[in-house]
């Protein structure tokens, strides 16, 4: 069982590696790079790329992680950072925060909008932006590596007590599933409210550009939204069940399942934040001018008219930046 889920988790390192490899070249060669959004989603992606090339190397070879060498204070600092999958989880806790920290970009884009295009000007607060989900990835699961420590040969886990066990797993929890979801929720609700109290008081100036903004807004709601929720709840939902006492066996396909699972999305996240995004389409016809047959299908080209249409009913009323 062991073989196939490393080859498993091996192929979808390497998917998230292709994928986010992709879209951080799209990226870098749009003409608005350097704009606030396009910043941060090309940070997501180089998360996920890393996180996708730290998983590609851990399962690949399974034994690596368990390989300590001889020097005391060597396998003493393998243990910690390597075998202990730390730089992999911070990386995957540092995707999650780079989401937040997306989302409230959004937010602050839609409900602030004046303030927002002094404030995305500024070079320092880009930086301090770009740099939040690194220091709260790294920093968060910092006591994963410090209950790590070689013994007898082998890496373990020494807990200081079973309180501080249960406490750290509770907390992943409500990184992982409750500060993303509320603050998603809140978000897209707030941003849904505010747009339709504009168009109800004869803010917008079409009315059917109003509704594309709405849809376009939900549908983007559902997408972040449910797939994220799909891909870590299972998984999140046995860790805090077995740091609260309950019983689950980690060497069963049930949690190798819930692992593929959170590990599919640092794959999905390019197509949430970059594929539906229509500066990164006309990147993509653009560099790789394949692209531009696959963009001409009528349901497509039906889809960048209404992008459009919102995009020019935006500029309008001045609602979205």
């Amino acid at each position: 069982m062991m073989d196939t889920t490393s080859l498993i988790y091996s192929i979808i390192g390497a998917i998230g590696c292709s994928t986010n490899g992709f879209a951080i070249f799209i990226l870098f060669n749009l003409q608005n790079r350097f704009s606030t959004t396009n910043l941060l989603i090309l940070n997501q992606c180089f998360i996920d790329l890393f996180a996708s090339l730290m998983s590609l190397c851990l399962f690949l070879d399974p034994h690596l992680m368990t390989r300590l060498p001889e020097s005391n204070v060597a396998a003493e600092f393998i243990c910690k950072f390597w075998s202990s999958k730390y730089i992999f989880w911070s990386t995957t806790y540092g995707s999650t925060a780079n989401l937040v920290v997306l989302t409230f970009d959004r937010y602050f884009a839609v409900i602030y909008h004046l303030k927002y295009n002094i404030f995305k000007e500024k070079l320092r607060m880009k930086v301090l932006l770009l740099l939040i989900p690194w220091i709260c990835g790294f920093g968060f699961i910092f006591m994963w590596l410090m209950v790590h420590t070689v013994k007898n040969g082998e890496c373990i886990q020494i807990w200081p007590s079973v309180g501080y066990q249960k406490t750290f797993g509770l907390l992943c929890g409500v990184y992982i599933l409750v500060i993303p979801i509320s603050v998603m929720l809140f978000v897209y609700f707030n941003i849904f409210r505010a747009l339709r109290r504009r168009v109800g008081d004869g803010s917008s100036a079409v009315s059917d550009n109003s509704a594309a903004r709405r849809l376009n807004i939900i549908k983007t709601m559902l997408i972040v939204g449910v797939t994220y929720v799909i891909c870590w709840t299972p998984n999140e939902m046995v860790f805090i069940n077995f740091t609260l006492g309950g019983a689950f066996y980690f060497n069963g396909p049930s949690y190798y399942i819930t692992v593929a699972l959170a590990l599919c999305n640092i794959c999905i996240n390019p197509i949430i934040y970059t594929f539906k995004y229509q500066d990164f389409q006309k990147g993509m016809q653009k560099t790789v001018p394949c692209f531009k047959r696959i963009y001409s299908l009528p349901c497509l080209k039906s889809e960048s008219i209404s992008n459009n249409a919102v995009q020019l009913g935006t500029v309008s009323t001045n609602v979205v930046p």
